[in-house]
């Protein structure tokens, strides 16, 4: 989905890296950045995948590099930031998305589960971003868009895991946007909410548990990229997406012992379902 503000094309002439491009939010994500004008280098490990998104972002007028790669391997992501500055010479945007989600209680989560979601979302945004910012300091107005989720803001039952690595992204962030202001490079957060996407068949699960589905309408990742564009081009610092995901992150700001008494009832539930 293309909002009409976008045939503009306001980022005409920028280079915009995604991680995490071949499917979901990524994948829609580099079709609206390219429909807003922009030249997208398409990062993911799934390469069949990958080179399919590249063709339909190339068939929107621009170009399009895709690039196998593996966020939690250093050789990877040196090797991604080297083609996409031979190919384009540096880099405006860096979207960081690739990430992993974890469902289960804590005391049910495997040690190495948990330290797979952790590499992938924290240290390998962590290790993308290191290797971007020479890129990224060759450009006026260079941004990071680091997509976080509404659960990066408020821990709930059977999703500690991923909670918490949502917010480490949330406080690294908040760390990044200090320490490179002076620099003018802008650190952005977007938190979606429930969306549609491949995001919950891919997750890790503890051992016998599985997450229904969710009864609460979801955005589609159409949606989810249009609002980051749309972010990206007025330079918002937050942007929490989906009604229930903004009420759950006011309420836990503002009343978190209402929220507390909430998330019992939801862990609560869960318990007495699989009992």
């Amino acid at each position: 989905m293309v909002r009409a503000g976008m045939k503009t094309q306001p980022f005409k002439g920028r280079v915009v890296l995604i991680t995490g491009a071949s499917g979901g939010i990524g994948r829609a994500a580099a079709r609206a950045y390219a429909a807003a004008g922009a030249d997208v280098v398409l990062a993911a490990r799934r390469l069949p995948e990958l080179e399919d998104a590249a063709r339909e972002v190339a068939s929107l007028g621009v170009r399009a590099l895709p690039v196998r790669c593996d966020v939690t391997v250093g050789d990877d992501v040196t090797r991604l930031v080297r083609e996409t500055d031979a190919a384009f010479g540096g880099l405006d945007v860096l979207v960081n998305n690739a990430g992993q989600g974890l469902y289960g209680p804590l005391e049910g989560v495997g040690e190495e589960q948990l330290r797979q979601v952790f590499e992938l979302n924290v240290f390998g945004l962590w290790r993308m971003t290191r290797e971007a910012l020479p890129l990224l300091r060759k450009r006026r107005g260079a941004q990071v868009v680091n997509v976080s989720s509404v659960l990066g803001h408020r821990g709930l039952p059977l999703l500690g895991g991923y909670c918490a690595s949502k917010a480490a992204v949330n406080a690294m962030t908040e760390s990044l946007r200090a320490e490179l202001a002076a620099e003018g490079i802008r650190v952005l957060l977007v938190s979606p909410g429930f969306t549609e996407s491949d995001f919950r068949e891919n997750r890790l699960h503890a051992e016998g548990w599985r997450q229904d589905a969710i009864p609460l309408k979801a955005m589609s990742a159409e949606e989810v990229a249009d609002a980051m564009v749309r972010a990206s081009r007025s330079g918002r610092r937050d942007t929490v997406l989906t009604l229930p995901g903004r009420v759950m992150v006011v309420a836990n700001r503002w009343v978190p012992s209402l929220f507390d008494r909430v998330a019992r009832r939801m862990a609560a539930a869960s318990k007495k379902k699989d009992a």
